[in-house]
């Protein structure tokens, strides 16, 4: 351990050193340049001409190509578009850069200028921001960039900004869970690389990489339970984003090293606009929510009760409220409830439904930003303020942001951003197979019990919890949930940072910032006394501090070699120090009823929560461009980690690309092909782990010693003798992007190859080391596939435009091997039939693993000849997986004059899901599925007690009717020793059927796995722009008035009764879900001003 201190130091050393060099070139190179001025200053002319470059939109232009003509001298603009190069009266100088509209002015007695660029009409797509913001020509890159703009975030908008993503880029899984609004999303880009580790992308906002870590879900084990504590991400406010960039590749987010092993998604967000007056914009949005998913598959034939039987005791209601297998359903019959009070045995329609509220959600945002030669600004603030559908749940946020720059100078240029947020969350709910999950506790209520009754028979006059269920204390009434055990969530974040730009020379420049993001969460949760469960009461409270702090400095060369070569250099290092504090309190018997404090509690216990996690890196960037048409880059990147031991936690890796524009290589009539190139690329990248796994740690128990508690420490984890290796993933990408007609139709197509070896293995360890589980590096996992996004404008003319995007991606995600002996490893379970989802070598990624239906020869379902249940397979069986085989996405804007209608359209093929909701809800009898035969069955009951015979004189008689299970029973062995199978005529009692097939044992799954795939309407709009002339008179600049849908509707799906994005959680185990709460629509309208 010393040695890896010391080595571990070393490299924390060397990052310093070469951040102090860095520095120190700023301090060195002006006085060297003095003293060599003919390295560094061109000769003397009668005059210079001085001036600075923006585009469009006032913003600089670094890397524009100055070229004195006449004398034959070039100079390219600096970080902030300032160039100076000697003229004399009369030579010509040109302005030149790819994708813009070359300028030039003739030299007259003027000193400086400023210069206006303007995007060709013809070129392949905007400059994109690539890693460590640089922005650059797509048409540079050799490999995938996908860019949303903020514009088409934050009219019909979320809670969490991530999912506005869904359907807008090729190859970008989102997943939002059943965590509702303030719940994470699991995002995963280009296939999982990670059996056991983090298989989400790194997030940047602004350059500053942040900690995403989700704060809190319902893991993956057998028993999953908890609420969805969300992540960092999903609080950034939409108004403030001014566009997202996504990394898909190694290549492109090679230089941010271990921590984007998984892609990288780049915020960028807004900053101040040139202008002489100060520019305010208003933003709101004011939005309706519902349900949008139902239990449509419910049946309302037979009511509460067994046996087809109507309940005429009270008792009977306690019993058999999760139950819908009693007598045909009539309104005028009467039956007991729990209480005593007699009501009508009728259908309650959209009953479960009645229980969700329409929630509402409004959000606010002012800004003030403004911008001038030497400084701008940008402020916002907005509330978000949002009632959720589950009664008594909603979340208030309110966030600030601010952007500055200030110029010293003509060298020195400084930045400073701040975000801060609070976030107050009421009743978040209680997720998979928690007991105070609403969604389990309602899935089966039967459907002539009216959930309604429940507002007002949830507690005793006492205020103690009112029994409704037997005592079932895995399913509580959920009015007691949402009234009497309160939980909330305090979170507190700042992110800031400053940033030094400073121009060193012409063509050298250098970038040293730093930041911090801080995090603070408390939660705590209440059970009052005498709730199932926590009899006593109990208060939880915790408390997570999360804080990284980052130093980077960047050294930038930029030169232009006459008019056909452009180099560039980028040489940068940095320290990331990650910190997590905190603690988990636990107070049980509540002494004092009603005060829920921790002095109200006879026993407590602490749990402290101490993590730290560094890297020291260094990296850097060569980029070169021959006539504009020809590009390549080679990057490097050494992380040193603290998680891994000295002589494995350092890990170079090196990444290259190109790209060829063959349409200017080749001079191709733009009547046939507007522009097209080609790119490949080769990368290398790696990923440590978590804390603590490479040495053996002990925490602290109460062991019993003759039935009384004792001290005593315990460890699970051996360590792996000999330390740890980073996982590291070697890709391939190939690609081209070719437009026609003026760039009226364009196509972009991708093909990758990647394999992520040295996995982390968790392994169980042998009884005899003393230890539960050991860890190992063994395995690969391999992701290969292909992206297509086709772009076309199909209609433009004066006064209508039509624009369409089309997105596909598919996605092979294989599990090619594992540590040797090792059958798979679970990634989660259900606590259920005996299903799990694992990684298993040769079968897909999240391969679901079951029991299946034993079958014949024919592939006929053999049935148990005693009770016609089917037989399972001997052996849990690959059933399906839950990844999906291909994702695509349709977005289309329809412009006429000042109106515009919008639509995103997201689709996902391929994944299965099972579904415990369906299982639970069968056994229940309350599906549809379970109606087979029962009309029968009961017809066969009433023939059989009219004929006075007892249910075994009627069986063997052969007079059952009922439900007829499909399959065979073996009737013999032929003369081969072979079985004889006959086809069942046989019939059931369809209550024992269904109920013996939802047995909660092994059994077997395939009846409830379903096709996970769907169709889902994402986003509309229509959005009415008020005239400039309108609006002049107003004293406004610009209003814009919109309709807006977030995920209005389903247009298809196979799963009934949930939302097919529902899952046990976010982790890496998808594929199971258990008592999933609806997935929310919202309709509402947005109000846009600038002034």
């Amino acid at each position: 351990m010393k040695k890896s201190l010391l080595y571990y130091r070393f490299y924390g050393l060397a990052a310093k050193t070469l951040c102090a060099i860095l520095l120190g070139v700023t301090m060195f190179a002006p006085s060297f340049a003095a003293k060599h001025p003919t390295k560094f200053v061109a000769p003397i002319q009668s005059t210079v001409l001085k001036g600075k470059i923006n585009d469009e939109k006032g913003a600089p232009m670094p890397g524009v190509n100055v070229t004195n003509i006449t004398q034959k001298k070039s100079v390219s603009s600096n970080s902030s578009g300032e160039f100076s190069i000697p003229v004399e009266k009369g030579d010509v100088v040109t302005f030149k850069m790819i994708g813009y509209v070359e300028t030039s002015l003739v030299a007259n007695q003027q000193s400086t200028v400023t210069i206006v660029m303007k995007e060709a009409t013809v070129m392949l797509e905007n400059t994109v921001v690539t890693a460590l913001g640089i922005k650059r020509e797509e048409r540079s890159l050799g490999y995938a960039v996908s860019e949303v703009d903020g514009g088409d975030l934050n009219k019909a908008r979320e809670v969490n900004v991530i999912n506005s993503l869904a359907g807008k880029v090729p190859g970008l899984v989102i997943n939002s869970g059943a965590g509702g609004p303030a719940g994470a999303s699991r995002v995963i880009i280009r296939g999982n690389t990670s059996v056991t580790g983090n298989n989400q992308p790194l997030y940047v906002i602004d350059g500053i990489p942040i900690d995403n870590s989700n704060y809190g879900g319902t893991g993956g084990g057998m028993y999953a339970s908890g609420v969805d504590m969300g992540d960092a991400i999903s609080a950034i406010n939409p108004d403030d984003i001014d566009k997202i960039s996504v990394l898909k590749g190694a290549s492109a987010s090679a230089l941010y090293g271990s921590r984007a092993g998984n892609g990288v998604i780049l915020i960028t967000t807004k900053k101040g606009n040139k202008s002489k007056e100060l520019g305010i914009e208003f933003n709101s949005t004011s939005s309706l929510e519902q349900q949008l998913t139902s239990y449509d598959g419910y049946q309302s034939l037979y009511g509460q009760g067994i046996r087809q039987q109507l309940n005429t005791l009270a008792i009977q209601d306690y019993n058999t409220l999760n139950k819908s297998f009693g007598a045909r359903i009539d309104p005028d019959l009467t039956v007991i409830t729990g209480t005593g009070a007699r009501v009508p045995y009728a259908y309650v329609k959209n009953n479960i439904d009645g229980f969700f509220r329409t929630g509402a959600t409004f959000t606010n945002t002012v800004s003030f930003a403004n911008s001038t030669e030497t400084s701008g600004f940008r402020f916002s603030a907005s509330n978000l303020n949002n009632k959720d559908i589950i009664p008594e749940s909603g979340i208030n946020r309110n966030s600030f942001t601010f952007s500055g720059n200030s110029k010293f100078g003509s060298k020195i240029t400084l930045e400073a951003r701040a975000f801060y947020m609070n976030e107050d969350v009421d009743n978040r709910p209680s997720l998979a197979d928690d007991a105070a999950n609403i969604g389990n506790s309602f899935l089966s209520l039967a459907n002539t019990v009216d959930q309604a009754r429940f507002k007002k028979e949830y507690k005793n006059a006492d205020g103690s919890y009112l029994d409704w269920n037997n005592g079932n204390q895995y399913r509580l009434n959920p009015y007691w949930v949402i009234n009497e055990m309160r939980n909330k969530t305090t979170k507190n974040r700042l992110l800031a940072s400053v940033q030094l730009n400073y121009n060193i020379l012409s063509w050298l420049s250098l970038q040293a910032r730093g930041s911090s993001d801080q995090t603070d969460v408390d939660y705590e949760k209440f059970s009052p006394r005498t709730t199932p469960g926590a009899l006593t009461g109990t208060l939880d409270q915790n408390n997570s501090k999360y804080n990284t702090i980052e130093a980077d400095a960047l050294l930038t060369a930029q030169k232009q070699f006459g008019e056909s070569w452009n180099l560039s250099a980028r040489l940068g290092s940095s320290i990331t120090r990650n910190k997590r504090t905190g603690y988990a309190m636990q107070f049980t018997d509540q002494a004092i009823l009603d005060v829920a404090i921790p002095t109200s509690y006879t026993i407590q216990s602490v749990s402290p929560i101490a993590s730290r996690k560094s890297y020291n890196s260094v990296y850097g960037l060569l980029t070169a461009g021959y006539k504009g048409y020809l590009y390549a880059d080679a990057t490097f990147r050494q992380d040193a980690f603290s998680t891994l031991l000295a002589g494995e936690n350092s890990k170079i890796y090196p990444s290259f690309n190109s790209s060829f524009v063959f349409s200017d290589a080749f001079k191709i009539d733009k009547k046939y092909i507007s522009s097209g190139r080609i790119r490949a690329s080769v990368a290398q990248v790696a990923s440590d782990t978590d804390p603590f796994l490479t040495a053996q740690y002990y925490r602290s128990n109460s062991l019993p010693f003759n039935g009384l508690p004792t001290g005593g420490l315990s460890t699970d984890v051996q360590p792996k003798v000999g330390g740890l290796k980073p996982t590291t993933t070697l890709s391939y990408e190939f690609g081209a992007d070719v437009k026609f007609l003026e760039n009226r139709i364009g196509i972009d197509i991708s093909y990758y190859n990647s394999k992520s070896k040295d996995q982390l293995n968790i392994l169980p360890a042998p009884v005899s080391s003393g230890f539960k589980t050991t860890i190992l590096n063994a395995g690969v996992i391999s992701n290969k596939g292909v992206e297509i996004a086709l772009n076309a404008t199909p209609i433009a003319s004066k006064n209508f435009n039509w624009d369409l995007t089309v997105s596909f991606a598919r996605n092979i995600n294989k599990v090619e091997s594992l540590a040797e002996g090792t059958p798979f490893l679970v990634l989660s379970d259900a606590r259920w039939m005996g299903v799990s989802v694992v990684a298993m070598p040769g079968a897909n990624y999240g391969a679901i693993l079951g029991y299946d239906y034993q079958k014949d020869p024919n592939g006929n379902i053999i049935l148990n000849p005693n009770d016609l249940q089917p037989l399972i397979s001997q052996d849990r069986q690959v059933l399906g997986k839950g990844i999906f085989d291909w994702t695509g996405g349709l977005s289309s804007t329809m412009s006429y004059k000042n109106f515009s209608l919008g639509a995103v359209m997201d689709v996902k093929v391929g994944a299965d899901l099972l579904s415990l909701t369906n299982w639970a809800a069968a056994a229940a009898g309350s599906l549809e599925t379970t109606l087979e035969g029962r009309a029968e069955w009961i017809k066969s009951e009433e023939d059989r007690q009219a004929a006075g015979m007892t249910p075994a004189q009627w069986s063997d008689a052969g007079m059952v009717r009922g439900l007829v299970p499909k399959g065979v029973i073996q009737t013999g062995i032929n003369a081969n020793g072979e079985p004889i199978y006959t086809e069942n005529t046989r019939a059931v009692d369809p209550s024992v059927y269904w109920g013996g097939l939802a047995d909660m044992g092994n059994s077997v799954a395939r009846p409830f796995l379903y096709d996970g795939s769907y169709i889902k309407m994402r986003q509309l709009t229509l959005t009415y722009r008020i005239p400039a002339i309108t609006t002049a008179k107003l004293g406004v600049k610009d209003v814009q008035v919109s309709l807006v849908a977030r995920n209005p509707f389903i247009i298809a799906k196979h799963v009934p009764n949930v939302d097919p994005d529902s899952n046990y959680s976010n982790g890496n185990g998808q594929g199971l879900e258990y008592g999933s709460l609806p997935g929310r629509r919202s309709y509402g309208f947005n109000l846009n001003f600038r002034f």
